[in-house]
């Protein structure tokens, strides 16, 4: 299980701005740190999308060199790229949310 994530959440879970400033409130704390820990919590699965999306490039990549596997070579190579983007958009929302929820609490 080496991709899955330690929460045992489903990692293809879309995140969206507003469940991530409500999951960083539920901290019930203003310390950076534990404001930090919450955020490498939240993006954990998405690295683990974003590896598993290379993963899958390059393996298609190979396949797709060998001609005769490209059959399968070709969608293990769309399925990545589409897995990558995944995990990069939620990535990007994670740090989104983070920085407009410390520009709110310094207000």
């Amino acid at each position: 299980m080496g991709l899955m994530p330690a929460t045992g959440a489903n990692p293809f879970t879309k995140l969206e701005k507003q469940s991530v400033i409500g999951t960083l409130k539920s901290c019930a704390s203003r310390d950076p740190d534990v404001l930090y820990a919450q955020k490498q919590q939240l993006i954990a699965p998405a690295r683990h999308l974003k590896l598993l999306g290379w993963i899958s490039i390059v393996i298609g990549a190979f396949f797709t060199v060998t001609v005769i596997l490209a059959i399968f070579g070709i969608p293990a190579m769309i399925f990545g790229w589409w897995v990558l983007q995944f995990g990069k958009r939620n990535m990007a929302t994670v740090e989104a949310a983070y920085t407009d929820f410390l520009a709110a609490a310094q207000l």
